[in-house]
């Protein structure tokens, strides 16, 4: 085991930011999200596949799946990826991301079911979804568990009953039931040129981040991880009747009651104001996180047996589950995302002590 700092972890990344300088933040309901980008060295886009393209994914037992890449080049599988067919066969999940050498096979064998007492095997398909990001920690804490098929089944449970969709052990009745507000769900949300990551707030507190390999794969599954991975957040949102927060008619209601000025120069100074705002919000958050040290721990199954290929760790901390698939200290992919029950506060009183304790001065007399 060895230990990996967040500021390693994402470095080269940075947020997006107007010309102004701020923060680009983009909302719905109580759910932000930050999109981070890199310079242009740091984007190995001649490297990987597409791997909702390059791969056909099999399995022979339950708890199984196993990745063909057909693609001369390598693949990394997003982040907890499954397999949802139309076959006479059972729906299988990752409970991790993955990595798949070009032209080669890779067995993962803590994968889990995610269609209950449904039976058989699937064959060379590419029916390929995410499952939603509230399920992450829980699959990450799978990861390794070889003994059964049941990796996932809790997590589902627990998606069914946040979302009120009646899932059981069976994700398809969640896409069933809200594939049409989540295929909305994409338009909400605007992919700037050069992402390479994206940081998920909800009600102001960072819930989930995930660095990318390149420009070109964060293109690639930007609509599948919109719609199917931060999609059950604002689900979940909208069941329990949250909003948006009014910060811009707030601002330009106090503004309009100290100034004497016309309507365009309040509401520029209103929005200008509120992106201020915004901006701080978010770095303030960003920078709690950079203080945080991982416990990284080899993740051996389904590892490429090349001494070359990338390595999966499984990150773990207080408050932050994770995974990293890294090569020679190179990040491809970075996926963190916080514990359901965690409250960011104990951190907040941590990180002041320690900034209060390298204040202090050495004892002497």
């Amino acid at each position: 085991m060895n230990t990996r700092d967040f500021t390693e972890l994402l470095k080269g990344c940075r947020p997006v930011k107007d010309r102004d300088g701020n923060v680009i933040v983009q909302s719905i309901m109580n759910m932000q999200i930050v999109c981070l980008t890199t310079d242009a060295e740091f984007s190995l886009d001649s490297r990987f596949a597409n791997p909702l393209k390059a791969l056909t994914s099999s399995n022979s037992t339950y708890g199984q799946i196993k990745f063909t890449n057909k693609e001369d080049k390598e693949v990394i599988l997003p982040t907890n990826l499954a397999v949802l067919t139309k076959q006479s066969a059972q729906n299988h999940g990752m409970v991790k991301a993955g990595y798949i050498p070009s032209k080669a096979q890779t067995t993962y064998n803590d994968a889990g079911c995610v269609q209950g007492s449904q039976c058989g095997t699937f064959r060379n398909t590419q029916e390929f979804r995410v499952l939603p990001v509230t399920m992450r920690e829980m699959l990450f804490e799978a990861v390794g568990k070889t003994s059964g098929h049941g990796n996932i089944y809790p997590a589902i449970e627990k998606l069914g009953r946040d979302t009120q969709s009646g899932t059981g052990t069976y994700i398809d009745k969640y896409y069933s039931k809200y594939d049409k507000k989540l295929e909305q769900f994409i338009a909400h949300f605007e992919r700037p040129r050069n992402l390479i990551g994206i940081v998920v707030l909800v009600d102001g507190e960072i819930v989930a981040i995930d660095k990318f390999p390149s420009f070109s794969y964060a293109e690639q599954v930007w609509d599948i991880m919109i719609r199917d991975c931060y999609g059950a957040l604002a689900i979940i949102s909208e069941l329990q009747h949250k909003t948006s927060g009014q910060e811009f008619t707030e601002t330009y209601q106090t503004l309009k009651q100290r100034h004497q000025t016309n309507v365009v120069d309040l509401l520029e100074k209103a929005l200008k104001r509120t992106k201020e705002k915004m901006t701080a919000s978010v770095t303030e958050k960003i920078q709690e996180l950079l203080e945080l040290t991982f416990d990284a721990t080899l993740d051996r199954e389904g590892q490429s047996s090349s001494a070359r290929a990338p390595k999966s760790y499984i990150l773990k901390t207080d408050g932050y589950i994770g995974q990293v698939i890294t090569e020679n200290e190179y990040n491809h992919l970075v996926s963190v995302v916080k514990k359901e029950r965690f409250n960011p506060n104990a951190l907040r009183e941590v990180n002041e002590l320690r900034r209060k304790a390298r204040r202090q001065d050495r004892f002497s007399l």
